[in-house]
């Protein structure tokens, strides 16, 4: 995706090709449309609805479907200013999905699509040529609304509603639940005789009560800053508005952080982005972040700052360069200090930067002291091509890759070794110099762990195994020096096979050595169950063996067998089967002793 959208220009279009926006009564909201008035009016000041050149708001005529669109996204803000960004960002991201729509509501269904309000799919119901001069159904408004109001999240946890209007049944059977979520929220009400009318028109008078209602019961309110901090541990947002003035937010988990276009979470968002704020009756709602463009990024050790009277200048040599460099500060440049808010005035000369320059100009200056640790993170990959990268994963749940120094020591329980020694899953504290490991010390514990291989995994970079054990299943990664032994002679991962029962030796999240003490060759018998003993777990099978003999063989089901009725696809367990059933027992033979770890279910004759 393209990351400089700032600079892309889109002109909103409105609601209807005659845009006065009023701010005061219409010549036609008569007392007949008393119940609608002061919604119109509210909407009209605000420049979400708009009336006619001369000076009619014609309540009584039909929204169409493309009008709404419109005023559903202007009520989620697209006609905000300090959201312009935002809805630039999704008419880039759905450009090719809106391509074919001849409509002037393109950049509001684009937004609608951001903010999950609308899908691909349902642009063909409001804006295609058949559709979108369509009056807009009640149904279909009760939808919108829904949708607006985070109404399919709720859905997701409530799938079961129960309408009591007269005329449920006329509802069609996808909107039922927007309609129940809708009139519980109070915005759309039933009409007469208590029916809700869900084929009904819906005019502009009562499409203005609705949206304002909604206007009314979220109140949303905006703010917009760049990110000068992150702190994932305390879950906070340090924004820094346009004065220069800082606030810091809490980021619950109800909070929806947008990263271009993409669900994110807090720890993906990062100093020196540009962040929209949108509040709903004051509180934290929702978080809409849009990359601060910029032309270059770079590491660089801090050579120190010059002055006059009209800007600020700071040097420094970039890591792959003997070169100093000289470069102004932008007027709005964010300054972190060893990941906190800061200013130049922290920073030391020799301290370590990461530098992003934009127009000329440092947008982004975070510095660091040349020397930092990080304590008590797990190692989670270690690459060695074509240098040596470890990726950890930290305290606060972040994972972070550094390269290694050249030169760079390491202890590991106690013992001064190399990091070929180091293991995934290895606990670690660990020393950087200017963004490289310079040191590391590691603890790894071993254990001996007897389970059944669940699953194999190999690759050039990682691989990797996952043992059954316990009731549970763990994902070990495998030491580059791992020994095998199969039957009591050597062999090789590819020797190994899933189902197979198994002694590892682990340290840390790492496999050194993996036993396999008996192979047993793999058995299937098919044939009809004439007994079920649970007590024991097994069954006695009757089947036709490789001779042709009819013969009764005991299947003893083992701990994680896995049992599946083919008639219905479902999982089962040892008492659902019945003598009489048709089954396929899978696994092998164990000290004279047929023991299955996978039971079909092929037909159910009782």
């Amino acid at each position: 995706m393209a990351k400089r959208i700032l600079a892309i220009t889109i002109c909103l279009l409105f609601a209807f090709s005659m845009v006065t926006f009023a701010a005061t009564k219409f010549s036609d909201v008569t007392s007949n449309y008393s119940w609608a008035e002061e919604a119109i009016n509210a909407l009209a000041q605000d420049g979400v609805i708009a009336g006619y050149p001369d000076g009619t708001f014609k309540p009584g005529k039909d929204i169409t479907k493309e009008e709404a669109i419109t005023l559903f996204a202007r009520m989620l803000g697209s006609n905000e200013k300090v959201n312009e960004s935002v809805v630039s960002l999704s008419s880039l991201i759905y450009e090719e999905e809106l391509e074919s729509y001849n409509t002037y509501a393109k950049d509001a269904a684009a937004y609608l699509m951001y903010k999950k309000v609308l899908t691909a799919a349902d642009l063909v119901t409001y804006l295609s040529s058949t559709n979108k001069g369509e009056t807009l159904k009640r149904y279909e408004a009760a939808t919108l609304i829904a949708k607006c109001l985070g109404g399919d999240i709720w859905l997701k946890t409530n799938p079961e509603v129960t309408l009591s209007y007269a005329d449920t049944s006329s509802i069609p059977s996808a909107a039922k639940g927007y309609v129940y979520f809708a009139s519980e929220a109070g915005i759309i009400q039933g009409m007469e005789e208590n029916k809700f009318v869900p084929m009904g028109d819906v005019t502009r008078a009562q499409i203005a009560v609705m949206i304002h209602r909604m206007v009314v019961r979220m109140d949303y309110t905006y703010a917009e800053g760049v990110i000068s901090n992150v702190d994932t541990v305390a879950m906070t947002m340090t924004i820094r508005n346009a004065d220069g003035d800082s606030e810091i937010y809490s980021v619950g988990n109800t909070v929806a952080v947008m990263l271009d276009g993409e669900q994110a979470k807090l720890s993906d968002l990062s100093v020196g982005q540009e962040v929209i704020i949108t509040f709903s009756n004051e509180a934290l709602y929702s978080l809409d972040v849009v990359e601060m463009p910029v032309d270059e990024s770079f590491e660089a050790i801090y050579k120190g700052k010059l002055s006059d009277n009209s800007q600020t200048k700071v040097k420094f040599t970039p890591l792959d360069s003997d070169k100093t460099l000289t470069y102004a500060l932008a007027d709005d440049v964010v300054v972190s200090y060893n990941g906190g808010k800061g200013n130049l005035s922290n920073v030391s000369v020799g301290d370590y930067v990461k530098v992003s320059v934009s127009a000329g100009k440092v947008v982004i200056f975070e510095a660091e002291s040349k020397n930092t640790t990080i304590e008590g993170a797990r190692v989670t990959a270690i690459e060695f091509v074509p240098d040596v990268l470890i990726t950890v994963e930290t305290k606060s749940g972040d994972l972070e890759s550094y390269p290694v120094k050249s030169g760079a020591t390491i202890r590991r329980n106690s013992a001064v070794t190399t990091f070929k020694d180091l293991l995934v899953g290895d606990k670690v504290d660990i020393t950087l110099e200017y963004g490289k490991i310079s040191s590391v010390v590691a603890i790894g514990v071993t254990k001996n762990i007897t389970g059944t291989i669940e699953e194999i995994t190999i690759s050039k970079a990682n691989s990797y195994i996952t043992i059954a054990s316990n009731g549970g299943s763990t994902k070990y990664s495998l030491s580059r020096d791992l020994g095998i032994t199969l039957d009591g002679a050597p062999a090789t991962i590819y020797d190994l096979r899933l189902g197979f029962d198994v002694e590892i030796e682990a340290t840390s999240a790492t496999i050194t050595k993996i036993t396999v003490k008996s192979v047993a060759a793999p058995m299937q018998i098919t044939g009809q169950i004439k007994l079920v003993n649970t007590t024991y777990n097994m069954l006695v099978v009757t089947h036709t063996d490789a001779n042709g003999n009819t013969v009764d063989t005991q299947v003893f089901a083992k701990d994680n067998v896995k049992i599946l009725d083919s008639n219905d696809g479902k999982i089962k367990y040892l008492r659902d089967l019945k003598p009489g059933q048709n089954v396929t027992a899978a696994g092998a033979e164990n000290v004279g002793i047929f023991e299955a770890n996978s039971i079909m279910i092929l037909t159910n004759t009782n």
